[in-house]
């Protein structure tokens, strides 16, 4: 019983992290990703975190050493443990370490996110810039100096903007919207993540509304 679950933990610990690296491999990624999902849908599902690497890679280390239990322990049954069987599973642990410690690397596995860190940053810095109270020309001058595109409309009517569970933005009729998605590094396979800006200054040409925030873009 002891060889067959760590032969299990070793099979589930390799497949994993082999999935996880193969997600750098052209033509093989989706069929990686494809592989991934019973970790993922079991992350989304009960731990309700994102950008959680560790998670989905514990959830799928768990559902593929226990299919790996299952199929060992069938073969176990027709056919008696040799010595020679107990020599593979020593000859297993040094590539199967090695795969993980590869999948623990962020700059290796597509599947840790990246850039979170100056994503965040990016984000402060814009909210200190372009402070409540601002007025439009200040708004588009900041704007140009950090060369983020953006563009403008005057609203026609009184309408909600922007619904989302974060946050949300409504403009009256007169208003001037300034409104700019600028692309960031930052992602997590297969998802990337941009900053929306939406600005909102009244009649008098005042900010009074802004929403500054990541947008997660999945293809």
């Amino acid at each position: 019983m002891v060889r067959r679950i760590t032969l299990a933990l070793l099979w589930g610990s390799g497949f994993t992290a082999l999935s996880s690296l193969a997600l750098n491999l052209p033509y093989v990624n989706l069929g990686a990703l494809f592989v991934l999902t019973p970790g993922g849908l079991i992350h989304d599902t009960l731990l309700k975190q994102s950008d959680s690497a560790p998670a989905i890679l514990l959830a799928n280390f768990l559902v593929y050493s226990a299919f790996a239990f299952v199929i060992i322990s069938s073969f176990s049954i027709l056919r008696p443990a040799r010595t020679e069987d107990r020599r593979v599973s020593l000859w297993i642990v040094f590539p199967v370490a090695v795969l993980v410690c590869l999948a623990c690397i962020p700059t290796l596995d597509p599947l840790w996110p990246t850039g979170m860190a100056q994503l965040a940053k990016k984000e402060v810095q814009l909210q200190e810039i372009l402070p409540l109270g601002m007025d439009l020309e200040q708004a588009r001058g900041v704007l140009r100096s950090q060369g983020i595109s953006f563009w403008e409309r005057v609203q026609e009517s009184d309408d909600d903007l922007l619904t989302r569970p974060d946050a949300s933005v409504s403009a009256v009729a007169g208003d001037r919207i300034v409104v700019s998605h600028i692309p960031t590094d930052a992602g997590q396979f297969p998802c990337g993540y941009r900053i929306d800006v939406i600005l909102v200054f009244g009649k008098e040409g005042l900010l009074k509304q802004r929403y500054i925030h990541r947008f997660r873009i999945c293809l």
